[in-house]
This record gives C-alpha cells, sequence and structure tokens, in this order.
C-alpha cells in the first residue's frame, strides 16, 4: 500500500520530468510543502521543539539582494543584531573582514599543521582537504563572543557544539550539476555539496574565511528566506531553482579572508563550484539541542593542546558539553535503546 501511494504521489505531483526526477523530488511551493510536512512532520516537529520555527522577524532594516555585512563603523552590539537579523531575513550572513589578515596568519603559522600545504593550482591536488580535529588551544576562535552572541540571538539560546572545530578546503576539478548526479557511473564528488540541499533541522554554522572567497570563485550560495519556510528535506535539482522563480533569490556567500560566513541549517544552500578554485576555511557547527557527534577520538584531539579544560569559562564549558561530556555527580547508567545517560534516582 505504502508503496503505491508513492506511485499515486509522483504521478499528481511530479509530472514534470525536467525539474523532478531521482533522486530530486525537492520543492518550495506552498501546497507540496503543506502535503509533505503532514505526511512527514518529523523536520517541523523537530524545529518547533527546540523554537527553530517559526524563525523571527529581522529586528532591523535588511537589504534584499546581500548578504554581506561591512563591520566598520558599527558598534558591537549592533553588529550582532545586524548579523542576526541578515541570517533571519536571508538564511545566512557573511561578515566582511572581521579578522584581521594578520591575526589569520599567525593562528595559520601556529597550527599549521592542520593546514593544507601550498599548492599550484594543479588538477592532482585532492578536491577536499580535512586537516583533523583541532584542540582547545583554539577556543578564542571558536567559541569568539562575537560568534557565540549572534548565533544566541537567532536561534534564542546559548548553542551547544555539534562537532569538533576542523579545517576545510574543497579545491573542485569540475562543475557538477544535479542532472550529472542523477546518472549512473557519475565522476562528480557528493561530498562537494554541490547539490541544492538543507542540513539537519537545528544546526547553524560558522566558519571563518582563510582565503578571499570570490563571486567568479568557490562560493556557497543560499536560496534567500527558504529558512522561514517548512522546507522538506529533499534536494532541489538546478532546473527546478532555474525554472520556478527561486533564481531571483539565489545570494552567493562571499567576503575578504577573514570574514565569518553564518548559515542556518534549514536554508537551501550549495557549492557554486568553480574548477580549481580553492575555499579553504575553518568551520565551527552549533546546534540547538539535537545531533552532537560525539567521539572518544574527538575528545582525545580536543584534549591534546596545552590548554587545561577546568580552565573554561561555565559558558564555553556548557558550548561543548555535548562534544566533551560534562562530569556527572552520580556517574551514568545504561539506556534502553543503547548508550548511557546520567543517573536519573536521587539516592546512590
Amino acid at each position: 500500500m505504502k508503496s503505491k501511494i508513492k506511485t499515486l504521489s509522483r504521478l499528481l505531483f511530479f509530472r514534470d520530468k525536467d525539474i523532478f526526477y531521482k533522486p530530486y523530488y525537492g520543492f518550495l511551493d506552498f501546497f507540496r510543502l503543506a502535503l509533505y510536512n503532514i505526511f512527514a512532520p518529523g523536520r517541523i516537529l523537530n524545529r518547533i521543539r527546540y523554537k527553530r520555527f517559526p524563525v523571527p522577524k529581522p529586528t532591523v532594516p535588511i537589504l534584499d539582494n546581500s548578504l554581506v555585512i561591512k563591520p566598520s563603523d558599527v558598534s558591537f552590539d549592533d553588529l550582532v543584531e545586524l548579523t542576526a537579523s541578515t541570517i533571519s531575513r536571508h538564511g545566512a550572513a557573511v561578515v566582511d573582514g572581521f579578522f584581521s589578515e594578520e591575526y589569520l596568519d599567525e593562528f595559520r603559522k601556529k597550527h599549521s599543521s592542520f593546514f593544507p600545504s601550498s599548492s599550484d593550482g594543479s588538477s592532482d591536488v585532492p578536491e577536499i582537504f580535512e586537516g583533523g580535529t583541532m584542540s582547545l588551544d583554539i577556543q578564542d576562535l571558536w567559541m569568539n563572543e562575537f560568534i557565540v552572541k549572534v548565533i544566541q540571538r537567532y536561534i534564542g539560546r546559548l548553542p551547544y557544539a555539534r562537532r569538533y572545530a576542523e579545517v576545510c578546503e574543497i579545491r573542485p576539478h569540475r562543475k557538477t550539476t544535479s542532472r550529472d548526479f542523477s546518472r549512473p557511473n557519475c565522476n562528480g564528488n557528493p561530498l562537494l555539496a554541490e547539490e541544492w540541499h538543507v542540513d539537519h533541522s537545528c544546526l547553524i554554522q560558522a566558519a571563518v574565511f582563510f582565503d578571499d572567497v570570490v563571486l567568479d570563485g568557490s562560493h556557497m550560495e543560499v536560496l534567500s528566506g527558504t529558512n522561514r519556510m517548512p522546507c522538506s528535506s529533499l534536494t532541489l535539482s538546478h532546473e527546478y531553482v532555474e525554472k520556478s522563480g527561486w533564481a531571483s533569490r539565489v545570494l552567493p556567500c562571499i567576503g575578504r579572508k577573514g570574514s565569518i560566513q553564518f548559515h542556518c541549517g534549514n536554508v537551501y544552500h550549495h557549492l557554486n563550484a568553480e574548477p580549481l578554485h580553492s575555499r579553504c576555511w575553518l568551520k565551527f557547527e552549533f546546534t540547538s539541542g539535537p545531533n552532537i557527534m560525539t567521539s572518544p577520538e574527538g575528545i582525545s584531539s580536543l584534549l591534546a593542546g596545552s590548554s587545561n579544560y577546568k580552565d573554561l569559562t561555565p559558558e564555553r564549558k556548557q558550548i561543548l558539553s555535548g562534544v566533551l561530556p560534562l562530569e556527572s555527580n552520580k556517574g551514568y547508567q545504561p539506556h534502553h535503546r543503547g548508550g548511557f545517560i546520567p543517573v536519573k534516582y536521587k539516592g546512590i
């Protein structure tokens, strides 16, 4: 019966094979979204549970055609408000040149083992470089006051770190469309995220550019305002975006070296890949609560530096409490679904 319902729904709602084809059955029109969220409500319910839907309206006027914010001549508090409002309006924001090049050059020199070596632009260079989990020594950048306050203002609470901080550089060898990915034996790399997609429902990410990210180079693009919709988790085809009227709402995430890019997990986004044009950033994933990716290897790497966990501020300990669990007064106990949870009963 379930397979028959799926077949019937595809006949009714996905007739246009030029924009809907396997596995690209995503859509943004109200009627389809309403039906989808009735029959598959998990994502919207999770957003409601963690107060990520509906998204509060911007508190200050925001430009319709740009995500980029110039931090000069703006007070710290006003910059926080402006950035959070831009994320609310568009689903993403780029604070241009927030960190100085001198600061980032010194940071990169100090943590050089986590960064890729210089490249001559050869196609032999791997498309994706991941530098591994960094230690608590980078806490002042990872949990920078501005980054935390912007995210806190947008999601309405102190965030939790979702993953461990790491450097990532992409250097695409070719540009791949969703039509290419739909064909067998596609040579495209799905890890480059060239497809229009959303992340998990409660994610918000900050990333610091260690390159100039320019319009004619590799950069992220977002569909402005889709973070405000009860989106599905389905991917969109490139043809759907181009032919459905959403093409006018595609905005680029670009900025100078030292810029901070924020994006909400509920905004549709993808990598606009430019072959052999790199983008290197240090990314920090946060969440309102769910989908925290704790690992023994991550904990070990996090504590491997010279910084002492006990010296962290209470706020930073709270942010890291998922990826670096706090000590429980009464210990932990097995959970019936697997894993362990803190002991809840009062006695010992």
